[in-house]
């Protein structure tokens, strides 16, 4: 059976027949084992099967899934289509024979599928006046007929477009089923979630389970008994006109039937639905914001649609709409069905173009949300929420001034410790909560009950258009003073640790969401001031993703606030200046060393004109132009300027300040790449000594230091030393950080080094191949530190004798590192050095002579003579040169290296 799950109960009824008849069938409602991958299970199916049953709806043929099985049965010549429902055939199947089962009775449906099957002859009789009324009645086994439709039945009509849902219509089914003796389900949930939509589709799909189906719009209270009396009338009861006599005898009438169905919607107040409330084996269904229904009625939560069928359902509404389109405006919509509805509504008015639709309503929301009047949802999502805030104002004024602040803080979970912290308000004069922390239970409950906001544990979220909406409601006066408290609350709630501080991670994890998504972070005005400590907020942020390794995160963010704050408050305030040294860091994390390089030079030059040499600004600035100098192969330079600001760092701040050890430790780093081993040793066991006393085993920049002196006696031959230390300092920074953090990625590539020198050849390539790969998703293939990781891997493949793989990834590499870093890095080089030793050990040794030479010459110019590294390419040619018998050169070259 091909079907999809719109039309279920066809393909259980078609299903039953057939196999009453004698054919085996398998049905995926029936058959499909849990666990299974459903699209291989049903390609399966499809292949076994004699023939394929394609029951046809509008449905049917909107689904992507059941579009490639018919296909592919109508390939085969397995396929028979049957119509469930009134739908145009595709015009490939304009020319293949298909029966309709809709729009007439069982016994004429069951003998249409068998004749179309080949399971009965083809009935040469008329059948009767084509005017007849259907019979009613289910099958003799049981299956009712999806055909029929009860004789009372007042469902507003069914969405053509209806998309997904099926396990919250599997719950409802299974509702009325555990009815004894009655079933009754409150759906919840935020107003243009889909509430209405989702049990008119129920009552629609499972008509025929039912022999009554009674809608009550519920949202009047005063007004449902009115709807009930209505049923007396249809029920054939006698009536007396007057409301209550005549509902209390519909109610009484439904005690004594079977398969019903009652559906009240948008009912508010479960006390004054409760006397309503027929009895009896039948089902109630009632739709609702309020979630206060748990004593009265089974809650099941509807929610926002997954994204997947959030792009589904604008798929079907906008066929020729870009997959990533219909992601995007997915993700702006919140995936809210009302709000995808509109969109669509508004698309299919004005022709214009998702992407288009998606630039408009990111720059003008308010009137967005407005616009788009959806016929089938009764309304935009302005009316909706406009009204219940309303009434919510009227009834409890704290709870819509706790939204008014909630709106203006994002979409993500609001910590509720947020408003029982006392805030110091540019309006008030002292220190307070927003509310006491006996109000804020009540308050909160009042919104609930309104389904405008979600409690999830001790936290509140607003879906992004509610709070979009409130933004463009409040007057300008009320929006300011949101808008100032939600931010002094933000500032308020900043942890007290210094950001690069783990210890101050946990409350960073739950306030960096709302940070990067508050709207009272980012005005709608542009040129907006939000004030410094809002601003100082900001650039934490920034710094906390960047420590945590979310570099591309930091990247978007800090970027933004750079050229914000520069047009806002100019390029020399402060508050700019910090932005653009994060900017920096994340630059050269990135790989973008040289943007890094002017931007760090523009800092330390402001701070020097501003503030003078030897200010912490400055000597901060110093630190990150001599960081990205060492990256740039510089070392020499970069050795200067870390002498001199460490000087400076000593003098003002002393031997153990934090940015003394910083630049200390970036200067021993300098030491070691000078070929300065012992010196940079010395200074790598004092600075690490240093940390762990002031900050600890665990902290970051401990860590720093540890990876600094691993590789100084990892260069000065003490190989087991470096590699207890790598091992030590790789176990914290995966506990730390994680295994894809670029530092704990940094470690592993130390140790797995470490672990080639000790002979340990295949542990050093299983590790280098994590990190190569770890390194390539995490920064792409061109990045200096996945450059780097490639390079040592090549070494263990040369290590163990696989030199063919080791050229072709040290090819690849040297490539790569010409492009990015240029000739001349000391990386290139390095690359130059280890293909030289791959084209050696294949006996190419003139090639290997010829690329010795060129590294050779460029590291005496980049290095020096007396640099290890030129030392071991002196040594290389001597070899290359050996083997190609030219000794005399040879020695000369050893004598060279001797030195």
């Amino acid at each position: 059976m091909s079907y999809t799950g719109a039309d279920e109960a066809w393909a259980t009824w078609v299903a039953a027949a057939l196999e009453k008849s004698g054919k085996t069938v398998a049905v995926q409602v029936w058959d499909s084992p849990a666990g299974e991958n459903f699209v291989v299970w049903i390609n399966e199916q499809m292949a076994a099967a004699g023939r394929t049953v394609a029951l046809c709806s509008p449905a049917y043929f909107d689904s992507h899934w059941c579009t490639q099985e018919w296909t592919g049965a109508l390939a085969g010549r397995k396929l028979i289509p049957l119509r469930v429902a009134d739908c145009p055939m595709p015009p490939v199947l304009a020319t293949i024979s298909y029966r309709d089962l809709h729009g007439v009775d069982e016994d004429t449906a069951r003998r249409r599928l068998l004749e179309a099957t080949g399971l009965a002859r083809t009935a040469r009789v008329s059948a009767g006046f084509p005017g007849a009324a259907p019979t009613p009645g289910g099958a003799a086994d049981g299956t009712p007929f999806p055909g029929r439709q009860p004789a009372i039945f007042n469902v507003p009509p069914r969405l053509r477009y209806f998309t997904g849902r099926q396990d919250l219509l599997d719950r409802l089914r299974a509702g009325r089923a555990r009815g004894s003796p009655m079933a009754i389900t409150a759906l919840r949930g935020l107003g243009g979630v889909g509430k209405t939509q989702l049990v008119i589709e129920y009552a629609h799909r499972y008509a025929a389970a039912f022999d009554l189906v009674w809608w009550v719009e519920a949202e009047q209270a005063a007004l449902v008994g009115e709807r009930l009396a209505d049923l007396a009338g249809r029920l054939g009861l006698p009536t007396t006109g007057r409301v209550p006599e005549d509902a209390r005898a519909a109610l009484d009438a439904l005690r004594r039937r079977e398969r019903w169905l009652m559906v009240f919607d948008n009912a508010e107040d479960p006390d004054a639905l409760r006397p309503w409330l027929p009895g009896g084996p039948g089902q109630v269904i009632v739709t609702s914001r309020n979630p206060a229904w748990g004593g009265l009625a089974a809650p099941l939560d509807v929610d926002v649609l997954p994204r997947v069928e959030a792009v589904a359902l604008l798929a079907r509404r906008a066929p020729d709409i870009d997959p990533r389109a219909a992601d995007a405006l997915a993700a702006e919509l919140g995936d809210l069905p009302l709000a995808l509805e509109q969109a669509a509504a508004y698309l299919e008015t004005t022709g214009l173009s998702p992407a288009d639709y998606l630039t408009r309503f990111r720059a003008r929301r308010p009137e967005m949300l407005r616009r788009g009047r959806d016929l089938a949802h009764g309304g935009n999502l302005d009316t909706v929420w406009s009204l219940a805030l309303d009434r919510l104002r009227a009834q409890a004024p704290a709870a819509v001034a706790l939204l008014d602040i909630c709106a203006h803080l994002g979409p993500e979970p609001i910590p509720l410790a947020l408003f029982r912290r006392p805030v110091r308000h540019h309006r008030w004069a002292r220190r307070r909560p927003v509310l006491a922390p006996e109000e804020l239970d009540d308050t909160i409950g009042a919104v609930l009950a309104y389904s405008l906001a979600r409690r999830f544990g001790d936290t509140i979220a607003l879906h992004r258009l509610v709070a979009a909406v409130m933004r463009a409601h409040q007057p300008p006066d009320r929006h300011e003073k949101a808008a100032a408290t939600a931010r002094a609350l933000l500032v308020a709630h900043r942890p007290a640790h210094d950001v690069e501080d783990p210890a101050g991670w946990p409350v960073w994890a739950a306030l960096a969401p709302l940070v990067l998504t508050a709207p009272a972070l980012r005005p709608d005005e542009p040129g907006t001031d939000i004030g410094g400590g809002a601003r100082g907020l900001l650039a934490e942020a920034g710094m906390y993703l960047f420590a945590r390794g979310d570099v591309r995160a930091a990247h978007t963010l800090t970027a933004a606030l750079y050229q914000q704050w520069k047009t806002i408050l100019g390029s020399d305030h402060p508050d700019t200046l910090n932005s653009a040294t994060t900017l920096a860091a994340v630059l050269l994390v990135l790989g973008e060393y040289q943007a890094a390089r002017t931007v760090a030079e523009d800092i330390l030059a402001r701070c020097r004109r501003m503030v003078g040499d030897d200010h912490p600004a400055t000597l901060g600035s110093a630190h990150g132009v001599a960081f990205t100098l060492y990256l740039l192969g510089d070392y020499r330079a970069a050795r200067d300027l870390d002498e001199d600001t460490r000087t400076r760092w000593r003098r003002l701040l002393g031997d153990d300040h934090p940015d003394t050890l910083r630049t200390a430790n970036n200067l021993a780093a300098d030491l070691c790449a000078l070929g300065e081993h012992q010196a940079a040793r010395t200074l790598a066991e004092d600075t690490l000594a240093r940390y762990r006393r002031v900050l600890g085993d665990d902290h970051p920049h401990t860590l720093d230091s540890a990876i600094t002196l691993a590789v100084a006696l990892h260069q000065l031959g003490e190989y087991q030393a470096a590699r207890e230390l790598n091992e030590d300092t790789l176990a914290r920074h995966r506990r730390l950080l994680g295994d894809d953090h670029y530092d704990t990625l940094r470690s592993a590539t130390n140790l797995a080094a470490d672990l080639r020198m000790l002979g340990e050849y295949q542990a050093a390539r299983g590790l280098n191949e994590d990190t190569l790969a770890r390194h390539r998703r995490i920064l792409g293939d061109d990045h200096p530190f996945t450059l780097r990781s490639a390079n040592n891997l090549a070494a263990d493949l040369r290590a163990l004798d696989d030199h063919r793989a080791a050229r072709s990834l040290d090819e690849d590499t040297l490539g790569r590192h010409r492009r990015v870093l240029g000739d001349d890095h000391p990386h290139t080089l390095d690359s130059m050095n280890n293909l030289a030793a791959d084209l050696r050990a294949l006996g190419d040794h003139r090639a290997a002579r010829s690329l010795d030479e060129d590294t050779l010459t460029r590291r005496r110019r980049v290095l020096g003579d007396d640099h290890p590294d030129t030392l071991r390419s002196a040594t290389a040619l001597a070899s290359d040169l050996r083997l190609l018998g030219e000794g005399q050169a040879a020695r000369e070259w050893e004598d060279f290296a001797r030195r």
